[in-house]
This record gives structure tokens, sequence and C-alpha cells, in this order.
């Protein structure tokens, strides 16, 4: 966990000692004081080559600056440092860090923190913190390879990036193998040239063989045509049955439908009428849930203002503040009771069944229409004789065939000498090995991820559905991949707004953090003021409950909504806890 943070000539700081203490904490201050550059220094002092070395963090008038967070770990107290220096244009970076008094090189201190968070530090770095420039980019923490290394997959997933290159090389060889059979080609058609004086025998038994085979295949046609009306006249028979079976459910469902009414247009009308009611309902529901808490607000600043009035400041008499509370305890009571006539599951029930039947009524599709064939009987006769004139045919020609048959032998031998023909089969044969081994291991490794990943989408769907409870079904991909259903569609993250992609973004990472790491912090830059009123006070407040979250000991929000943040801390104390960044912090 982060317990201290001290910046030298960082952006606006000059210096700055900040401890940090376990549970939540709100860092209180305007725009402009340095709340963003703070997590930054954090973010870019725990990522050693994993971010660039940015000049303009170098305060004004200085050619040197630092920044050393100390934590604390099960190994003891660690403590590292970063500093940059410019020279011209250019900036460098000089690393350091030291464990209980001992140094430890670059790599020892990966590894240390790899192994206490089970996490990398690159993915670490994107996920345990959310500042700014994590918000604007689209992409998401490499959350594939995080999970192949939680799940032991790694030796999979090396084997797949070393089976791509091969499987390209393969597919070289085999055009490469192709070209080469320009040649072949050209040797194959001079032995077919060769063979050709026999083909003016052959012609006229050919001519033959079509013309019996032409006769006997329309009359096969025609016959098959008979079968497949015989075949229509059935499906339309169990067509009228099943419309029938659909009528009668519907009118059990919703009532007698007019006889002459497509089925469609009846469900379509009932659905939009139940779906109507849903919505009206749940919209009802919402208005008496806001009024309810808008109340019990109310009512709550009316308690803590004591003889005062809370909007005006002017003094209650007890009679005064007698009738505002009751007419506030009143108005609660009418709402809770409203409230508890309202349910729309019955109707939301009604609505599946309707839609169901919608579905089934749309798979049924328009009844199959009659077709008109020959007689079958009169069919059998010409097909038995059409049969033995192909028969005679195809005879006479083989006959032919036979004296060829030196012919073909000698295309044969030309065949069978040529290399290349097995080289391409053996290169095909590797390109279908490897490629059946890639859509193998991708399989493996997508289904042990979904199976994996549900929990932890699960999770953070279900806190997304907590701020955004009209906005359901947040999707996340084991590549970190997020979008939403809207109105039935998928909505990609890039067409989220604001709020939506900062809260979706927080709760991938807090639920990450949480489920698949050891991770014992998490540092966000203002994800309050992106968001409507309603939506700051959950998210806050859900920040504020999350630091009691078993492996997540320490929260750290940036903000300037600082009336929210004391109260959060009113109703946690010692574990909520506000922090006051004034300008004599950064002088």
């Amino acid at each position: 966990m982060i317990r201290r943070v001290r910046l030298d000539n960082w952006r606006a700081y000059r210096h700055l000692d900040l401890a940090v203490d376990p549970g939540v904490t709100f860092l209180v201050a305007p725009n402009g004081v340095g709340k963003s550059s703070l997590l930054e220094a954090v973010r870019w002092a725990l990522s050693p080559g994993q971010m660039a070395d940015d000049p303009t963090v170098v305060r004004n008038g200085h050619n040197e600056a630092a920044a050393t967070v100390t934590l604390t770990s099960e190994r003891g107290e660690l403590e590292v440092r970063r500093e940059i220096s410019l020279h011209g244009a250019r900036a460098t970076s000089k690393f350091s860090a030291v464990l209980d008094g001992q140094k430890l090189p670059e790599g020892e201190f990966r590894r240390i923190l790899t192994d206490a968070w089970s996490a990398d530090l690159r993915f670490v770095s994107r996920t345990a913190f959310l500042t700014e420039d994590l918000r604007v980019e689209e992409d998401e923490p490499d959350l594939r390879a995080h999970l192949c290394s939680v799940y032991s997959l790694d030796e999979l997933q090396r084997a797949l990036e070393e089976i791509g290159p091969a499987l390209t090389r393969a597919n070289r060889g085999v055009r490469t193998a192709r070209a080469e059979l320009t040649t072949t080609r050209e040797q194959l058609d001079t032995a077919r040239a060769e063979r050709a004086a026999l083909d003016d025998r052959l012609e006229a038994a050919r001519s033959a063989v079509s013309a019996a085979r032409q006769r006997q295949a329309g009359i096969q046609e025609a016959a098959e045509r008979a079968s497949a009306a015989a075949r229509l006249q059935a499906a339309a028979v169990s067509w009228d049955d099943r419309s029938r079976a659909f009528r009668r459910e519907i009118e059990e469902a919703v009532g007698t439908p007019p006889d002459d009414a497509p089925l469609e247009e009846v469900l379509s009308q009932v659905k939009q009428s139940v779906r109507d009611g849903v919505e009206s309902a749940r919209a009802e529901q919402a208005q008496l849930k806001a009024r309810l808490e808008a109340t019990e607000a109310a009512l709550a600043r009316l308690h803590e203002a004591g003889g005062e009035c809370p909007v005006c400041l002017r003094e209650l008499d007890d009679d005064s503040r007698g009738r505002a509370e009751h007419l506030h305890t009143q108005d609660l009571a009418d709402v809770r009771q409203r409230l508890q006539t309202i349910d729309p599951d019955p109707l939301v029930e009604r609505l599946n069944v309707v839609e169901t039947l919608e579905r089934r009524v749309a798979a049924l599709g328009e009844r199959p229409s009659l077709e008109v064939a020959d007689d079958s009987e009169l069919l059998g006769t010409d097909a038995a004789t059409a049969l033995a004139d192909l028969e005679h045919a195809a005879a006479a020609l083989r006959e032919l065939e036979i004296a060829a048959q030196g012919a073909e032998e000698k295309i044969e031998r030309i065949a069978g000498e040529l290399e290349e023909a097995e080289l391409l089969k053996r290169r095909y044969r590797e390109v279908a090995l490897l490629d059946a081994a890639e859509k193998a291991l991708n399989s493996t490794i997508s289904s042990v991820l979904g199976e994996q990943l549900a929990p932890l989408t699960s999770e953070v769907n279900r806190r997304w559905q907590s701020v955004f409870p009209d906005r359901p079904n947040l999707n996340v991909l084991p590549d970190g991949t997020m979008s939403r259903d809207a109105g039935g569609a998928v909505l990609a993250f890039a067409a989220f707004s604001a709020g939506e992609k900062m809260v979706a973004k927080l709760m991938m990472r807090l639920t990450t953090l949480l489920v698949t790491t050891k991770v014992p912090f998490c540092w966000v830059d203002e994800p309050l003021e992106h968001l409507d009123p309603p939506s700051r006070h959950l998210v806050g407040s859900m920040l504020a409950h999350l630091s009691t979250a078993s492996g997540l000991e320490q929260i750290f929000v940036t903000t300037y909504e600082e009336p929210l943040a004391r109260r959060l801390a009113e109703f946690q104390p010692g574990r909520v806890r506000v922090e006051y960044l004034r300008t004599e912090h950064v002088s």
C-alpha cells in the first residue's frame, strides 16, 4: 500500500510531502492546483520503463524533477524514487529503489511487486490508476494477457504466438509450390495433346452418352418435381395445422383476434400496448423513488438544522418545525404507499409471453405454395427406358476408352514423376495442421478465459447498474473491450458518453483489481466531475464503501466536490477522510 508521496520540482510543485492513510481519501482542491499532476507522478514513479519521460513535468526554471513513493508490503518498507533530467529538448530518467535500507536493482524491484500484486507493473500502471490520459484513450489494459498469466495460460499463449509466423511461412511455401507447378501443367497439356488423335472416335460416343444422359436427367428432374410437389402439399397441411394451433395460443394469451387479421399485426399491437404499460409503470416508479429520496433528504436536513430553517436560516418555532416535519412525514407515507401499488413485473411477464409468440409466428413464415406435377406412374416407365438407353451408350463409350488407356498411362507416368506436386501436398498438410492447432489453441484460451471472466463481468455489470439502472448489460470481452445494450443493439464503447466511459473504466479497474490481483490500492483522478448529481453521489458512496472490501485497502480520489466528500466522510469516520490540497502545497 502507498504510505507517502514526495515530489520535487514536479510541474507546479516545488516540494510536496504527502502522507497517505489506508481507507478512502478524498483529496479536495480547485482546478489547476495540481491534483492530476500528483497521480501522474505516483503512476510514473511506479512504472519504470512503462511510461515515456515527459520533459514538460519539470517545473519551470529547473532542470530536474523527482517523484518518491513509499510503499508497505509483506517484505517491509519499499521506497522507489525516479528522477528526470533535462538535456536541451531531451529528457532522461534515473531509477532507484530501497527495501528496508537495502538497494534493489530495477529487475528485482519489478519481480517483488509483480509477485506481491500478482500482476505485472504495466498492467498495474493501467489498472490501479485512472488518470486523465487513461480516460481519453479508448483501449483498456491488456486484460487477456493478464488473465492468461493469472490462470496459467501463458504457455498456450506463447505457443499461439509461435504458430502465427510458422503458419505465415507455410502459406508462403504453398504459394511458391503453386508457382512451380506451371511447367507441370504444360507437360500435362502436351501429353493430352498426344491423345487428341482419339478424340474423333470418342466424340460420337460421348455425344450419344450426353444425349441419353440429358433425356434421363430431364425425366429424373420431372420425377423430383413431382416428389417436391408432394412434399409441398404435406408442408402446406402442416403449416395450416401449426397456424391454427398458434391462433388458439394467441386466443388464450391475448384474446380472440379477428379471423382475417394477420397474427403478426395482432401480436405487434398487443406487444406495443403491454410495452407502453411497462414503461409507464417503471417511469412512475422511478419518479416516486426520486421523490422519496428528496423528501428523506429534506427531512434529514430539517432535523440537522435544529432551530433554524435549513433554507433561509430563519429561526423556526416548535409549531413551524412540527408542521414541516408532519408534512414531510405525510409525504413519505403517501409515496411509499403508492410505490407498493406499482409492480411492472406482471406486465413484463405478459410482454415476454407475447414476444415469444411473436417470434414463433415469425418463424412459421408464409404458407407454402402448391405446384402441379406430372403423373408419377408415367414418369416411372419413361425413366426405365431412358436408363436402358444411357447404359447402352455408356457401354459403347467404354470400349473406346479402353483403347485410349495407353495414352492415359503416359499422363499418369508424367504425373507420378512430378515431385513438385508431392511437395505441394506436404505443404498443404502443414498449413492445415498449423491452422487447426491455431484454432484449437485460440478456442481453448477463449473458453477458459470466458469461464473465468464471467464472475468479473457480472460484478462489473452489477456496479454499473447501481449507477445507471436504466442502461443495463455492460459487456466485457477478454481483451478488455467494453460495450452495452442500447435498445436491442450493441453500443460500442467509443459511443459512450463521457460519464459512462468514466464509470465503465472505473468499475472495470476496481473489479479487476479485487478479483484478479492482490494490488491493495486504486488511485482515481476526478471521477465525480463527469457525472450528474445523482450518479456523482452513487459513485462517491460506492468508492467510500469499497475500502472495506477484502484486498483493496486504499482508495485515493481527487475531486473538487468538497461537500459530497465531507458528507461521505461523516457517514464513515475513520474509514473515509478528506484531505485538502491548498496553494501552499505547491509553492
